[in-house]
Formats: structure tokens, C-alpha cells, sequence
């Protein structure tokens, strides 16, 4: 999970989830793999990526939601988490399946 950050009237306010990684070393991993990119480009493809999952989940359970209150939570570390949790499940559940094949 990577380290989130907010915005605050003096800059950024940063929450590290001990279990996670952090926007520089998703950035770093990136680059080695072949993809140059630095931290700030990988916290807006992260945040690309968690708003598409928050709008789908808006659009099945037909809730409406402003761009403003969706921004703020797709930047919570609480949602970004949720969202981690079900990617991490539904990894193990293919690989449960491939393995059973």
C-alpha cells in the first residue's frame, strides 16, 4: 500500500501504512522494470486508477457523487486500502485457480 499523503495549508500531511510501500519506491520499481517515472507521476497514476474503481462502485449502486467529495475519497487511506484488500484477494483467487487446473 503506498504512503498517502494530503494536502494541508502547509503542504503535505503524510500517513505510512507499515505494511505498504511509498509513492518513491512504486516510482523506483517502475523505472527498473523499464518505465521511468518519479514519485509524483506514480501517486497520479495510483490515484488515476483508485478514481475508476471509486466511479464504477458509484455507478453500480447509482450513487451520486460530486467530483470534490470524490477526490476526497479516493485520496483516503482508508479507501485506498479497501481497495488494496480486494486486489489482493482477488489475486490469490486466480492463482488459487490456476494452481487447481
Amino acid at each position: 500500500m503506498p504512503t498517502y499523503k494530503t494536502k494541508k495549508k502547509r503542504g503535505y500531511a503524510t500517513v505510512n501504512n507499515d505494511e505498504g510501500v511509498n509513492y518513491r519506491e512504486i516510482a523506483d520499481v517502475m523505472t527498473a522494470l523499464g518505465y521511468p517515472m518519479n514519485h509524483s507521476s506514480a501517486r497520479n497514476y495510483v490515484l488515476r486508477v483508485i478514481r475508476k474503481f471509486a466511479e464504477t462502485i458509484t455507478k453500480e449502486y447509482n450513487i451520486r457523487i460530486d467530483n470534490e467529495k470524490l477526490d476526497k475519497i479516493i485520496k483516503s487511506p482508508t479507501f485506498q486500502g479497501g481497495i488494496a484488500d480486494l486486489l489482493h484477494i482477488l489475486e490469490l483467487k486466480r492463482r488459487e485457480s490456476n494452481n487447481s487446473k
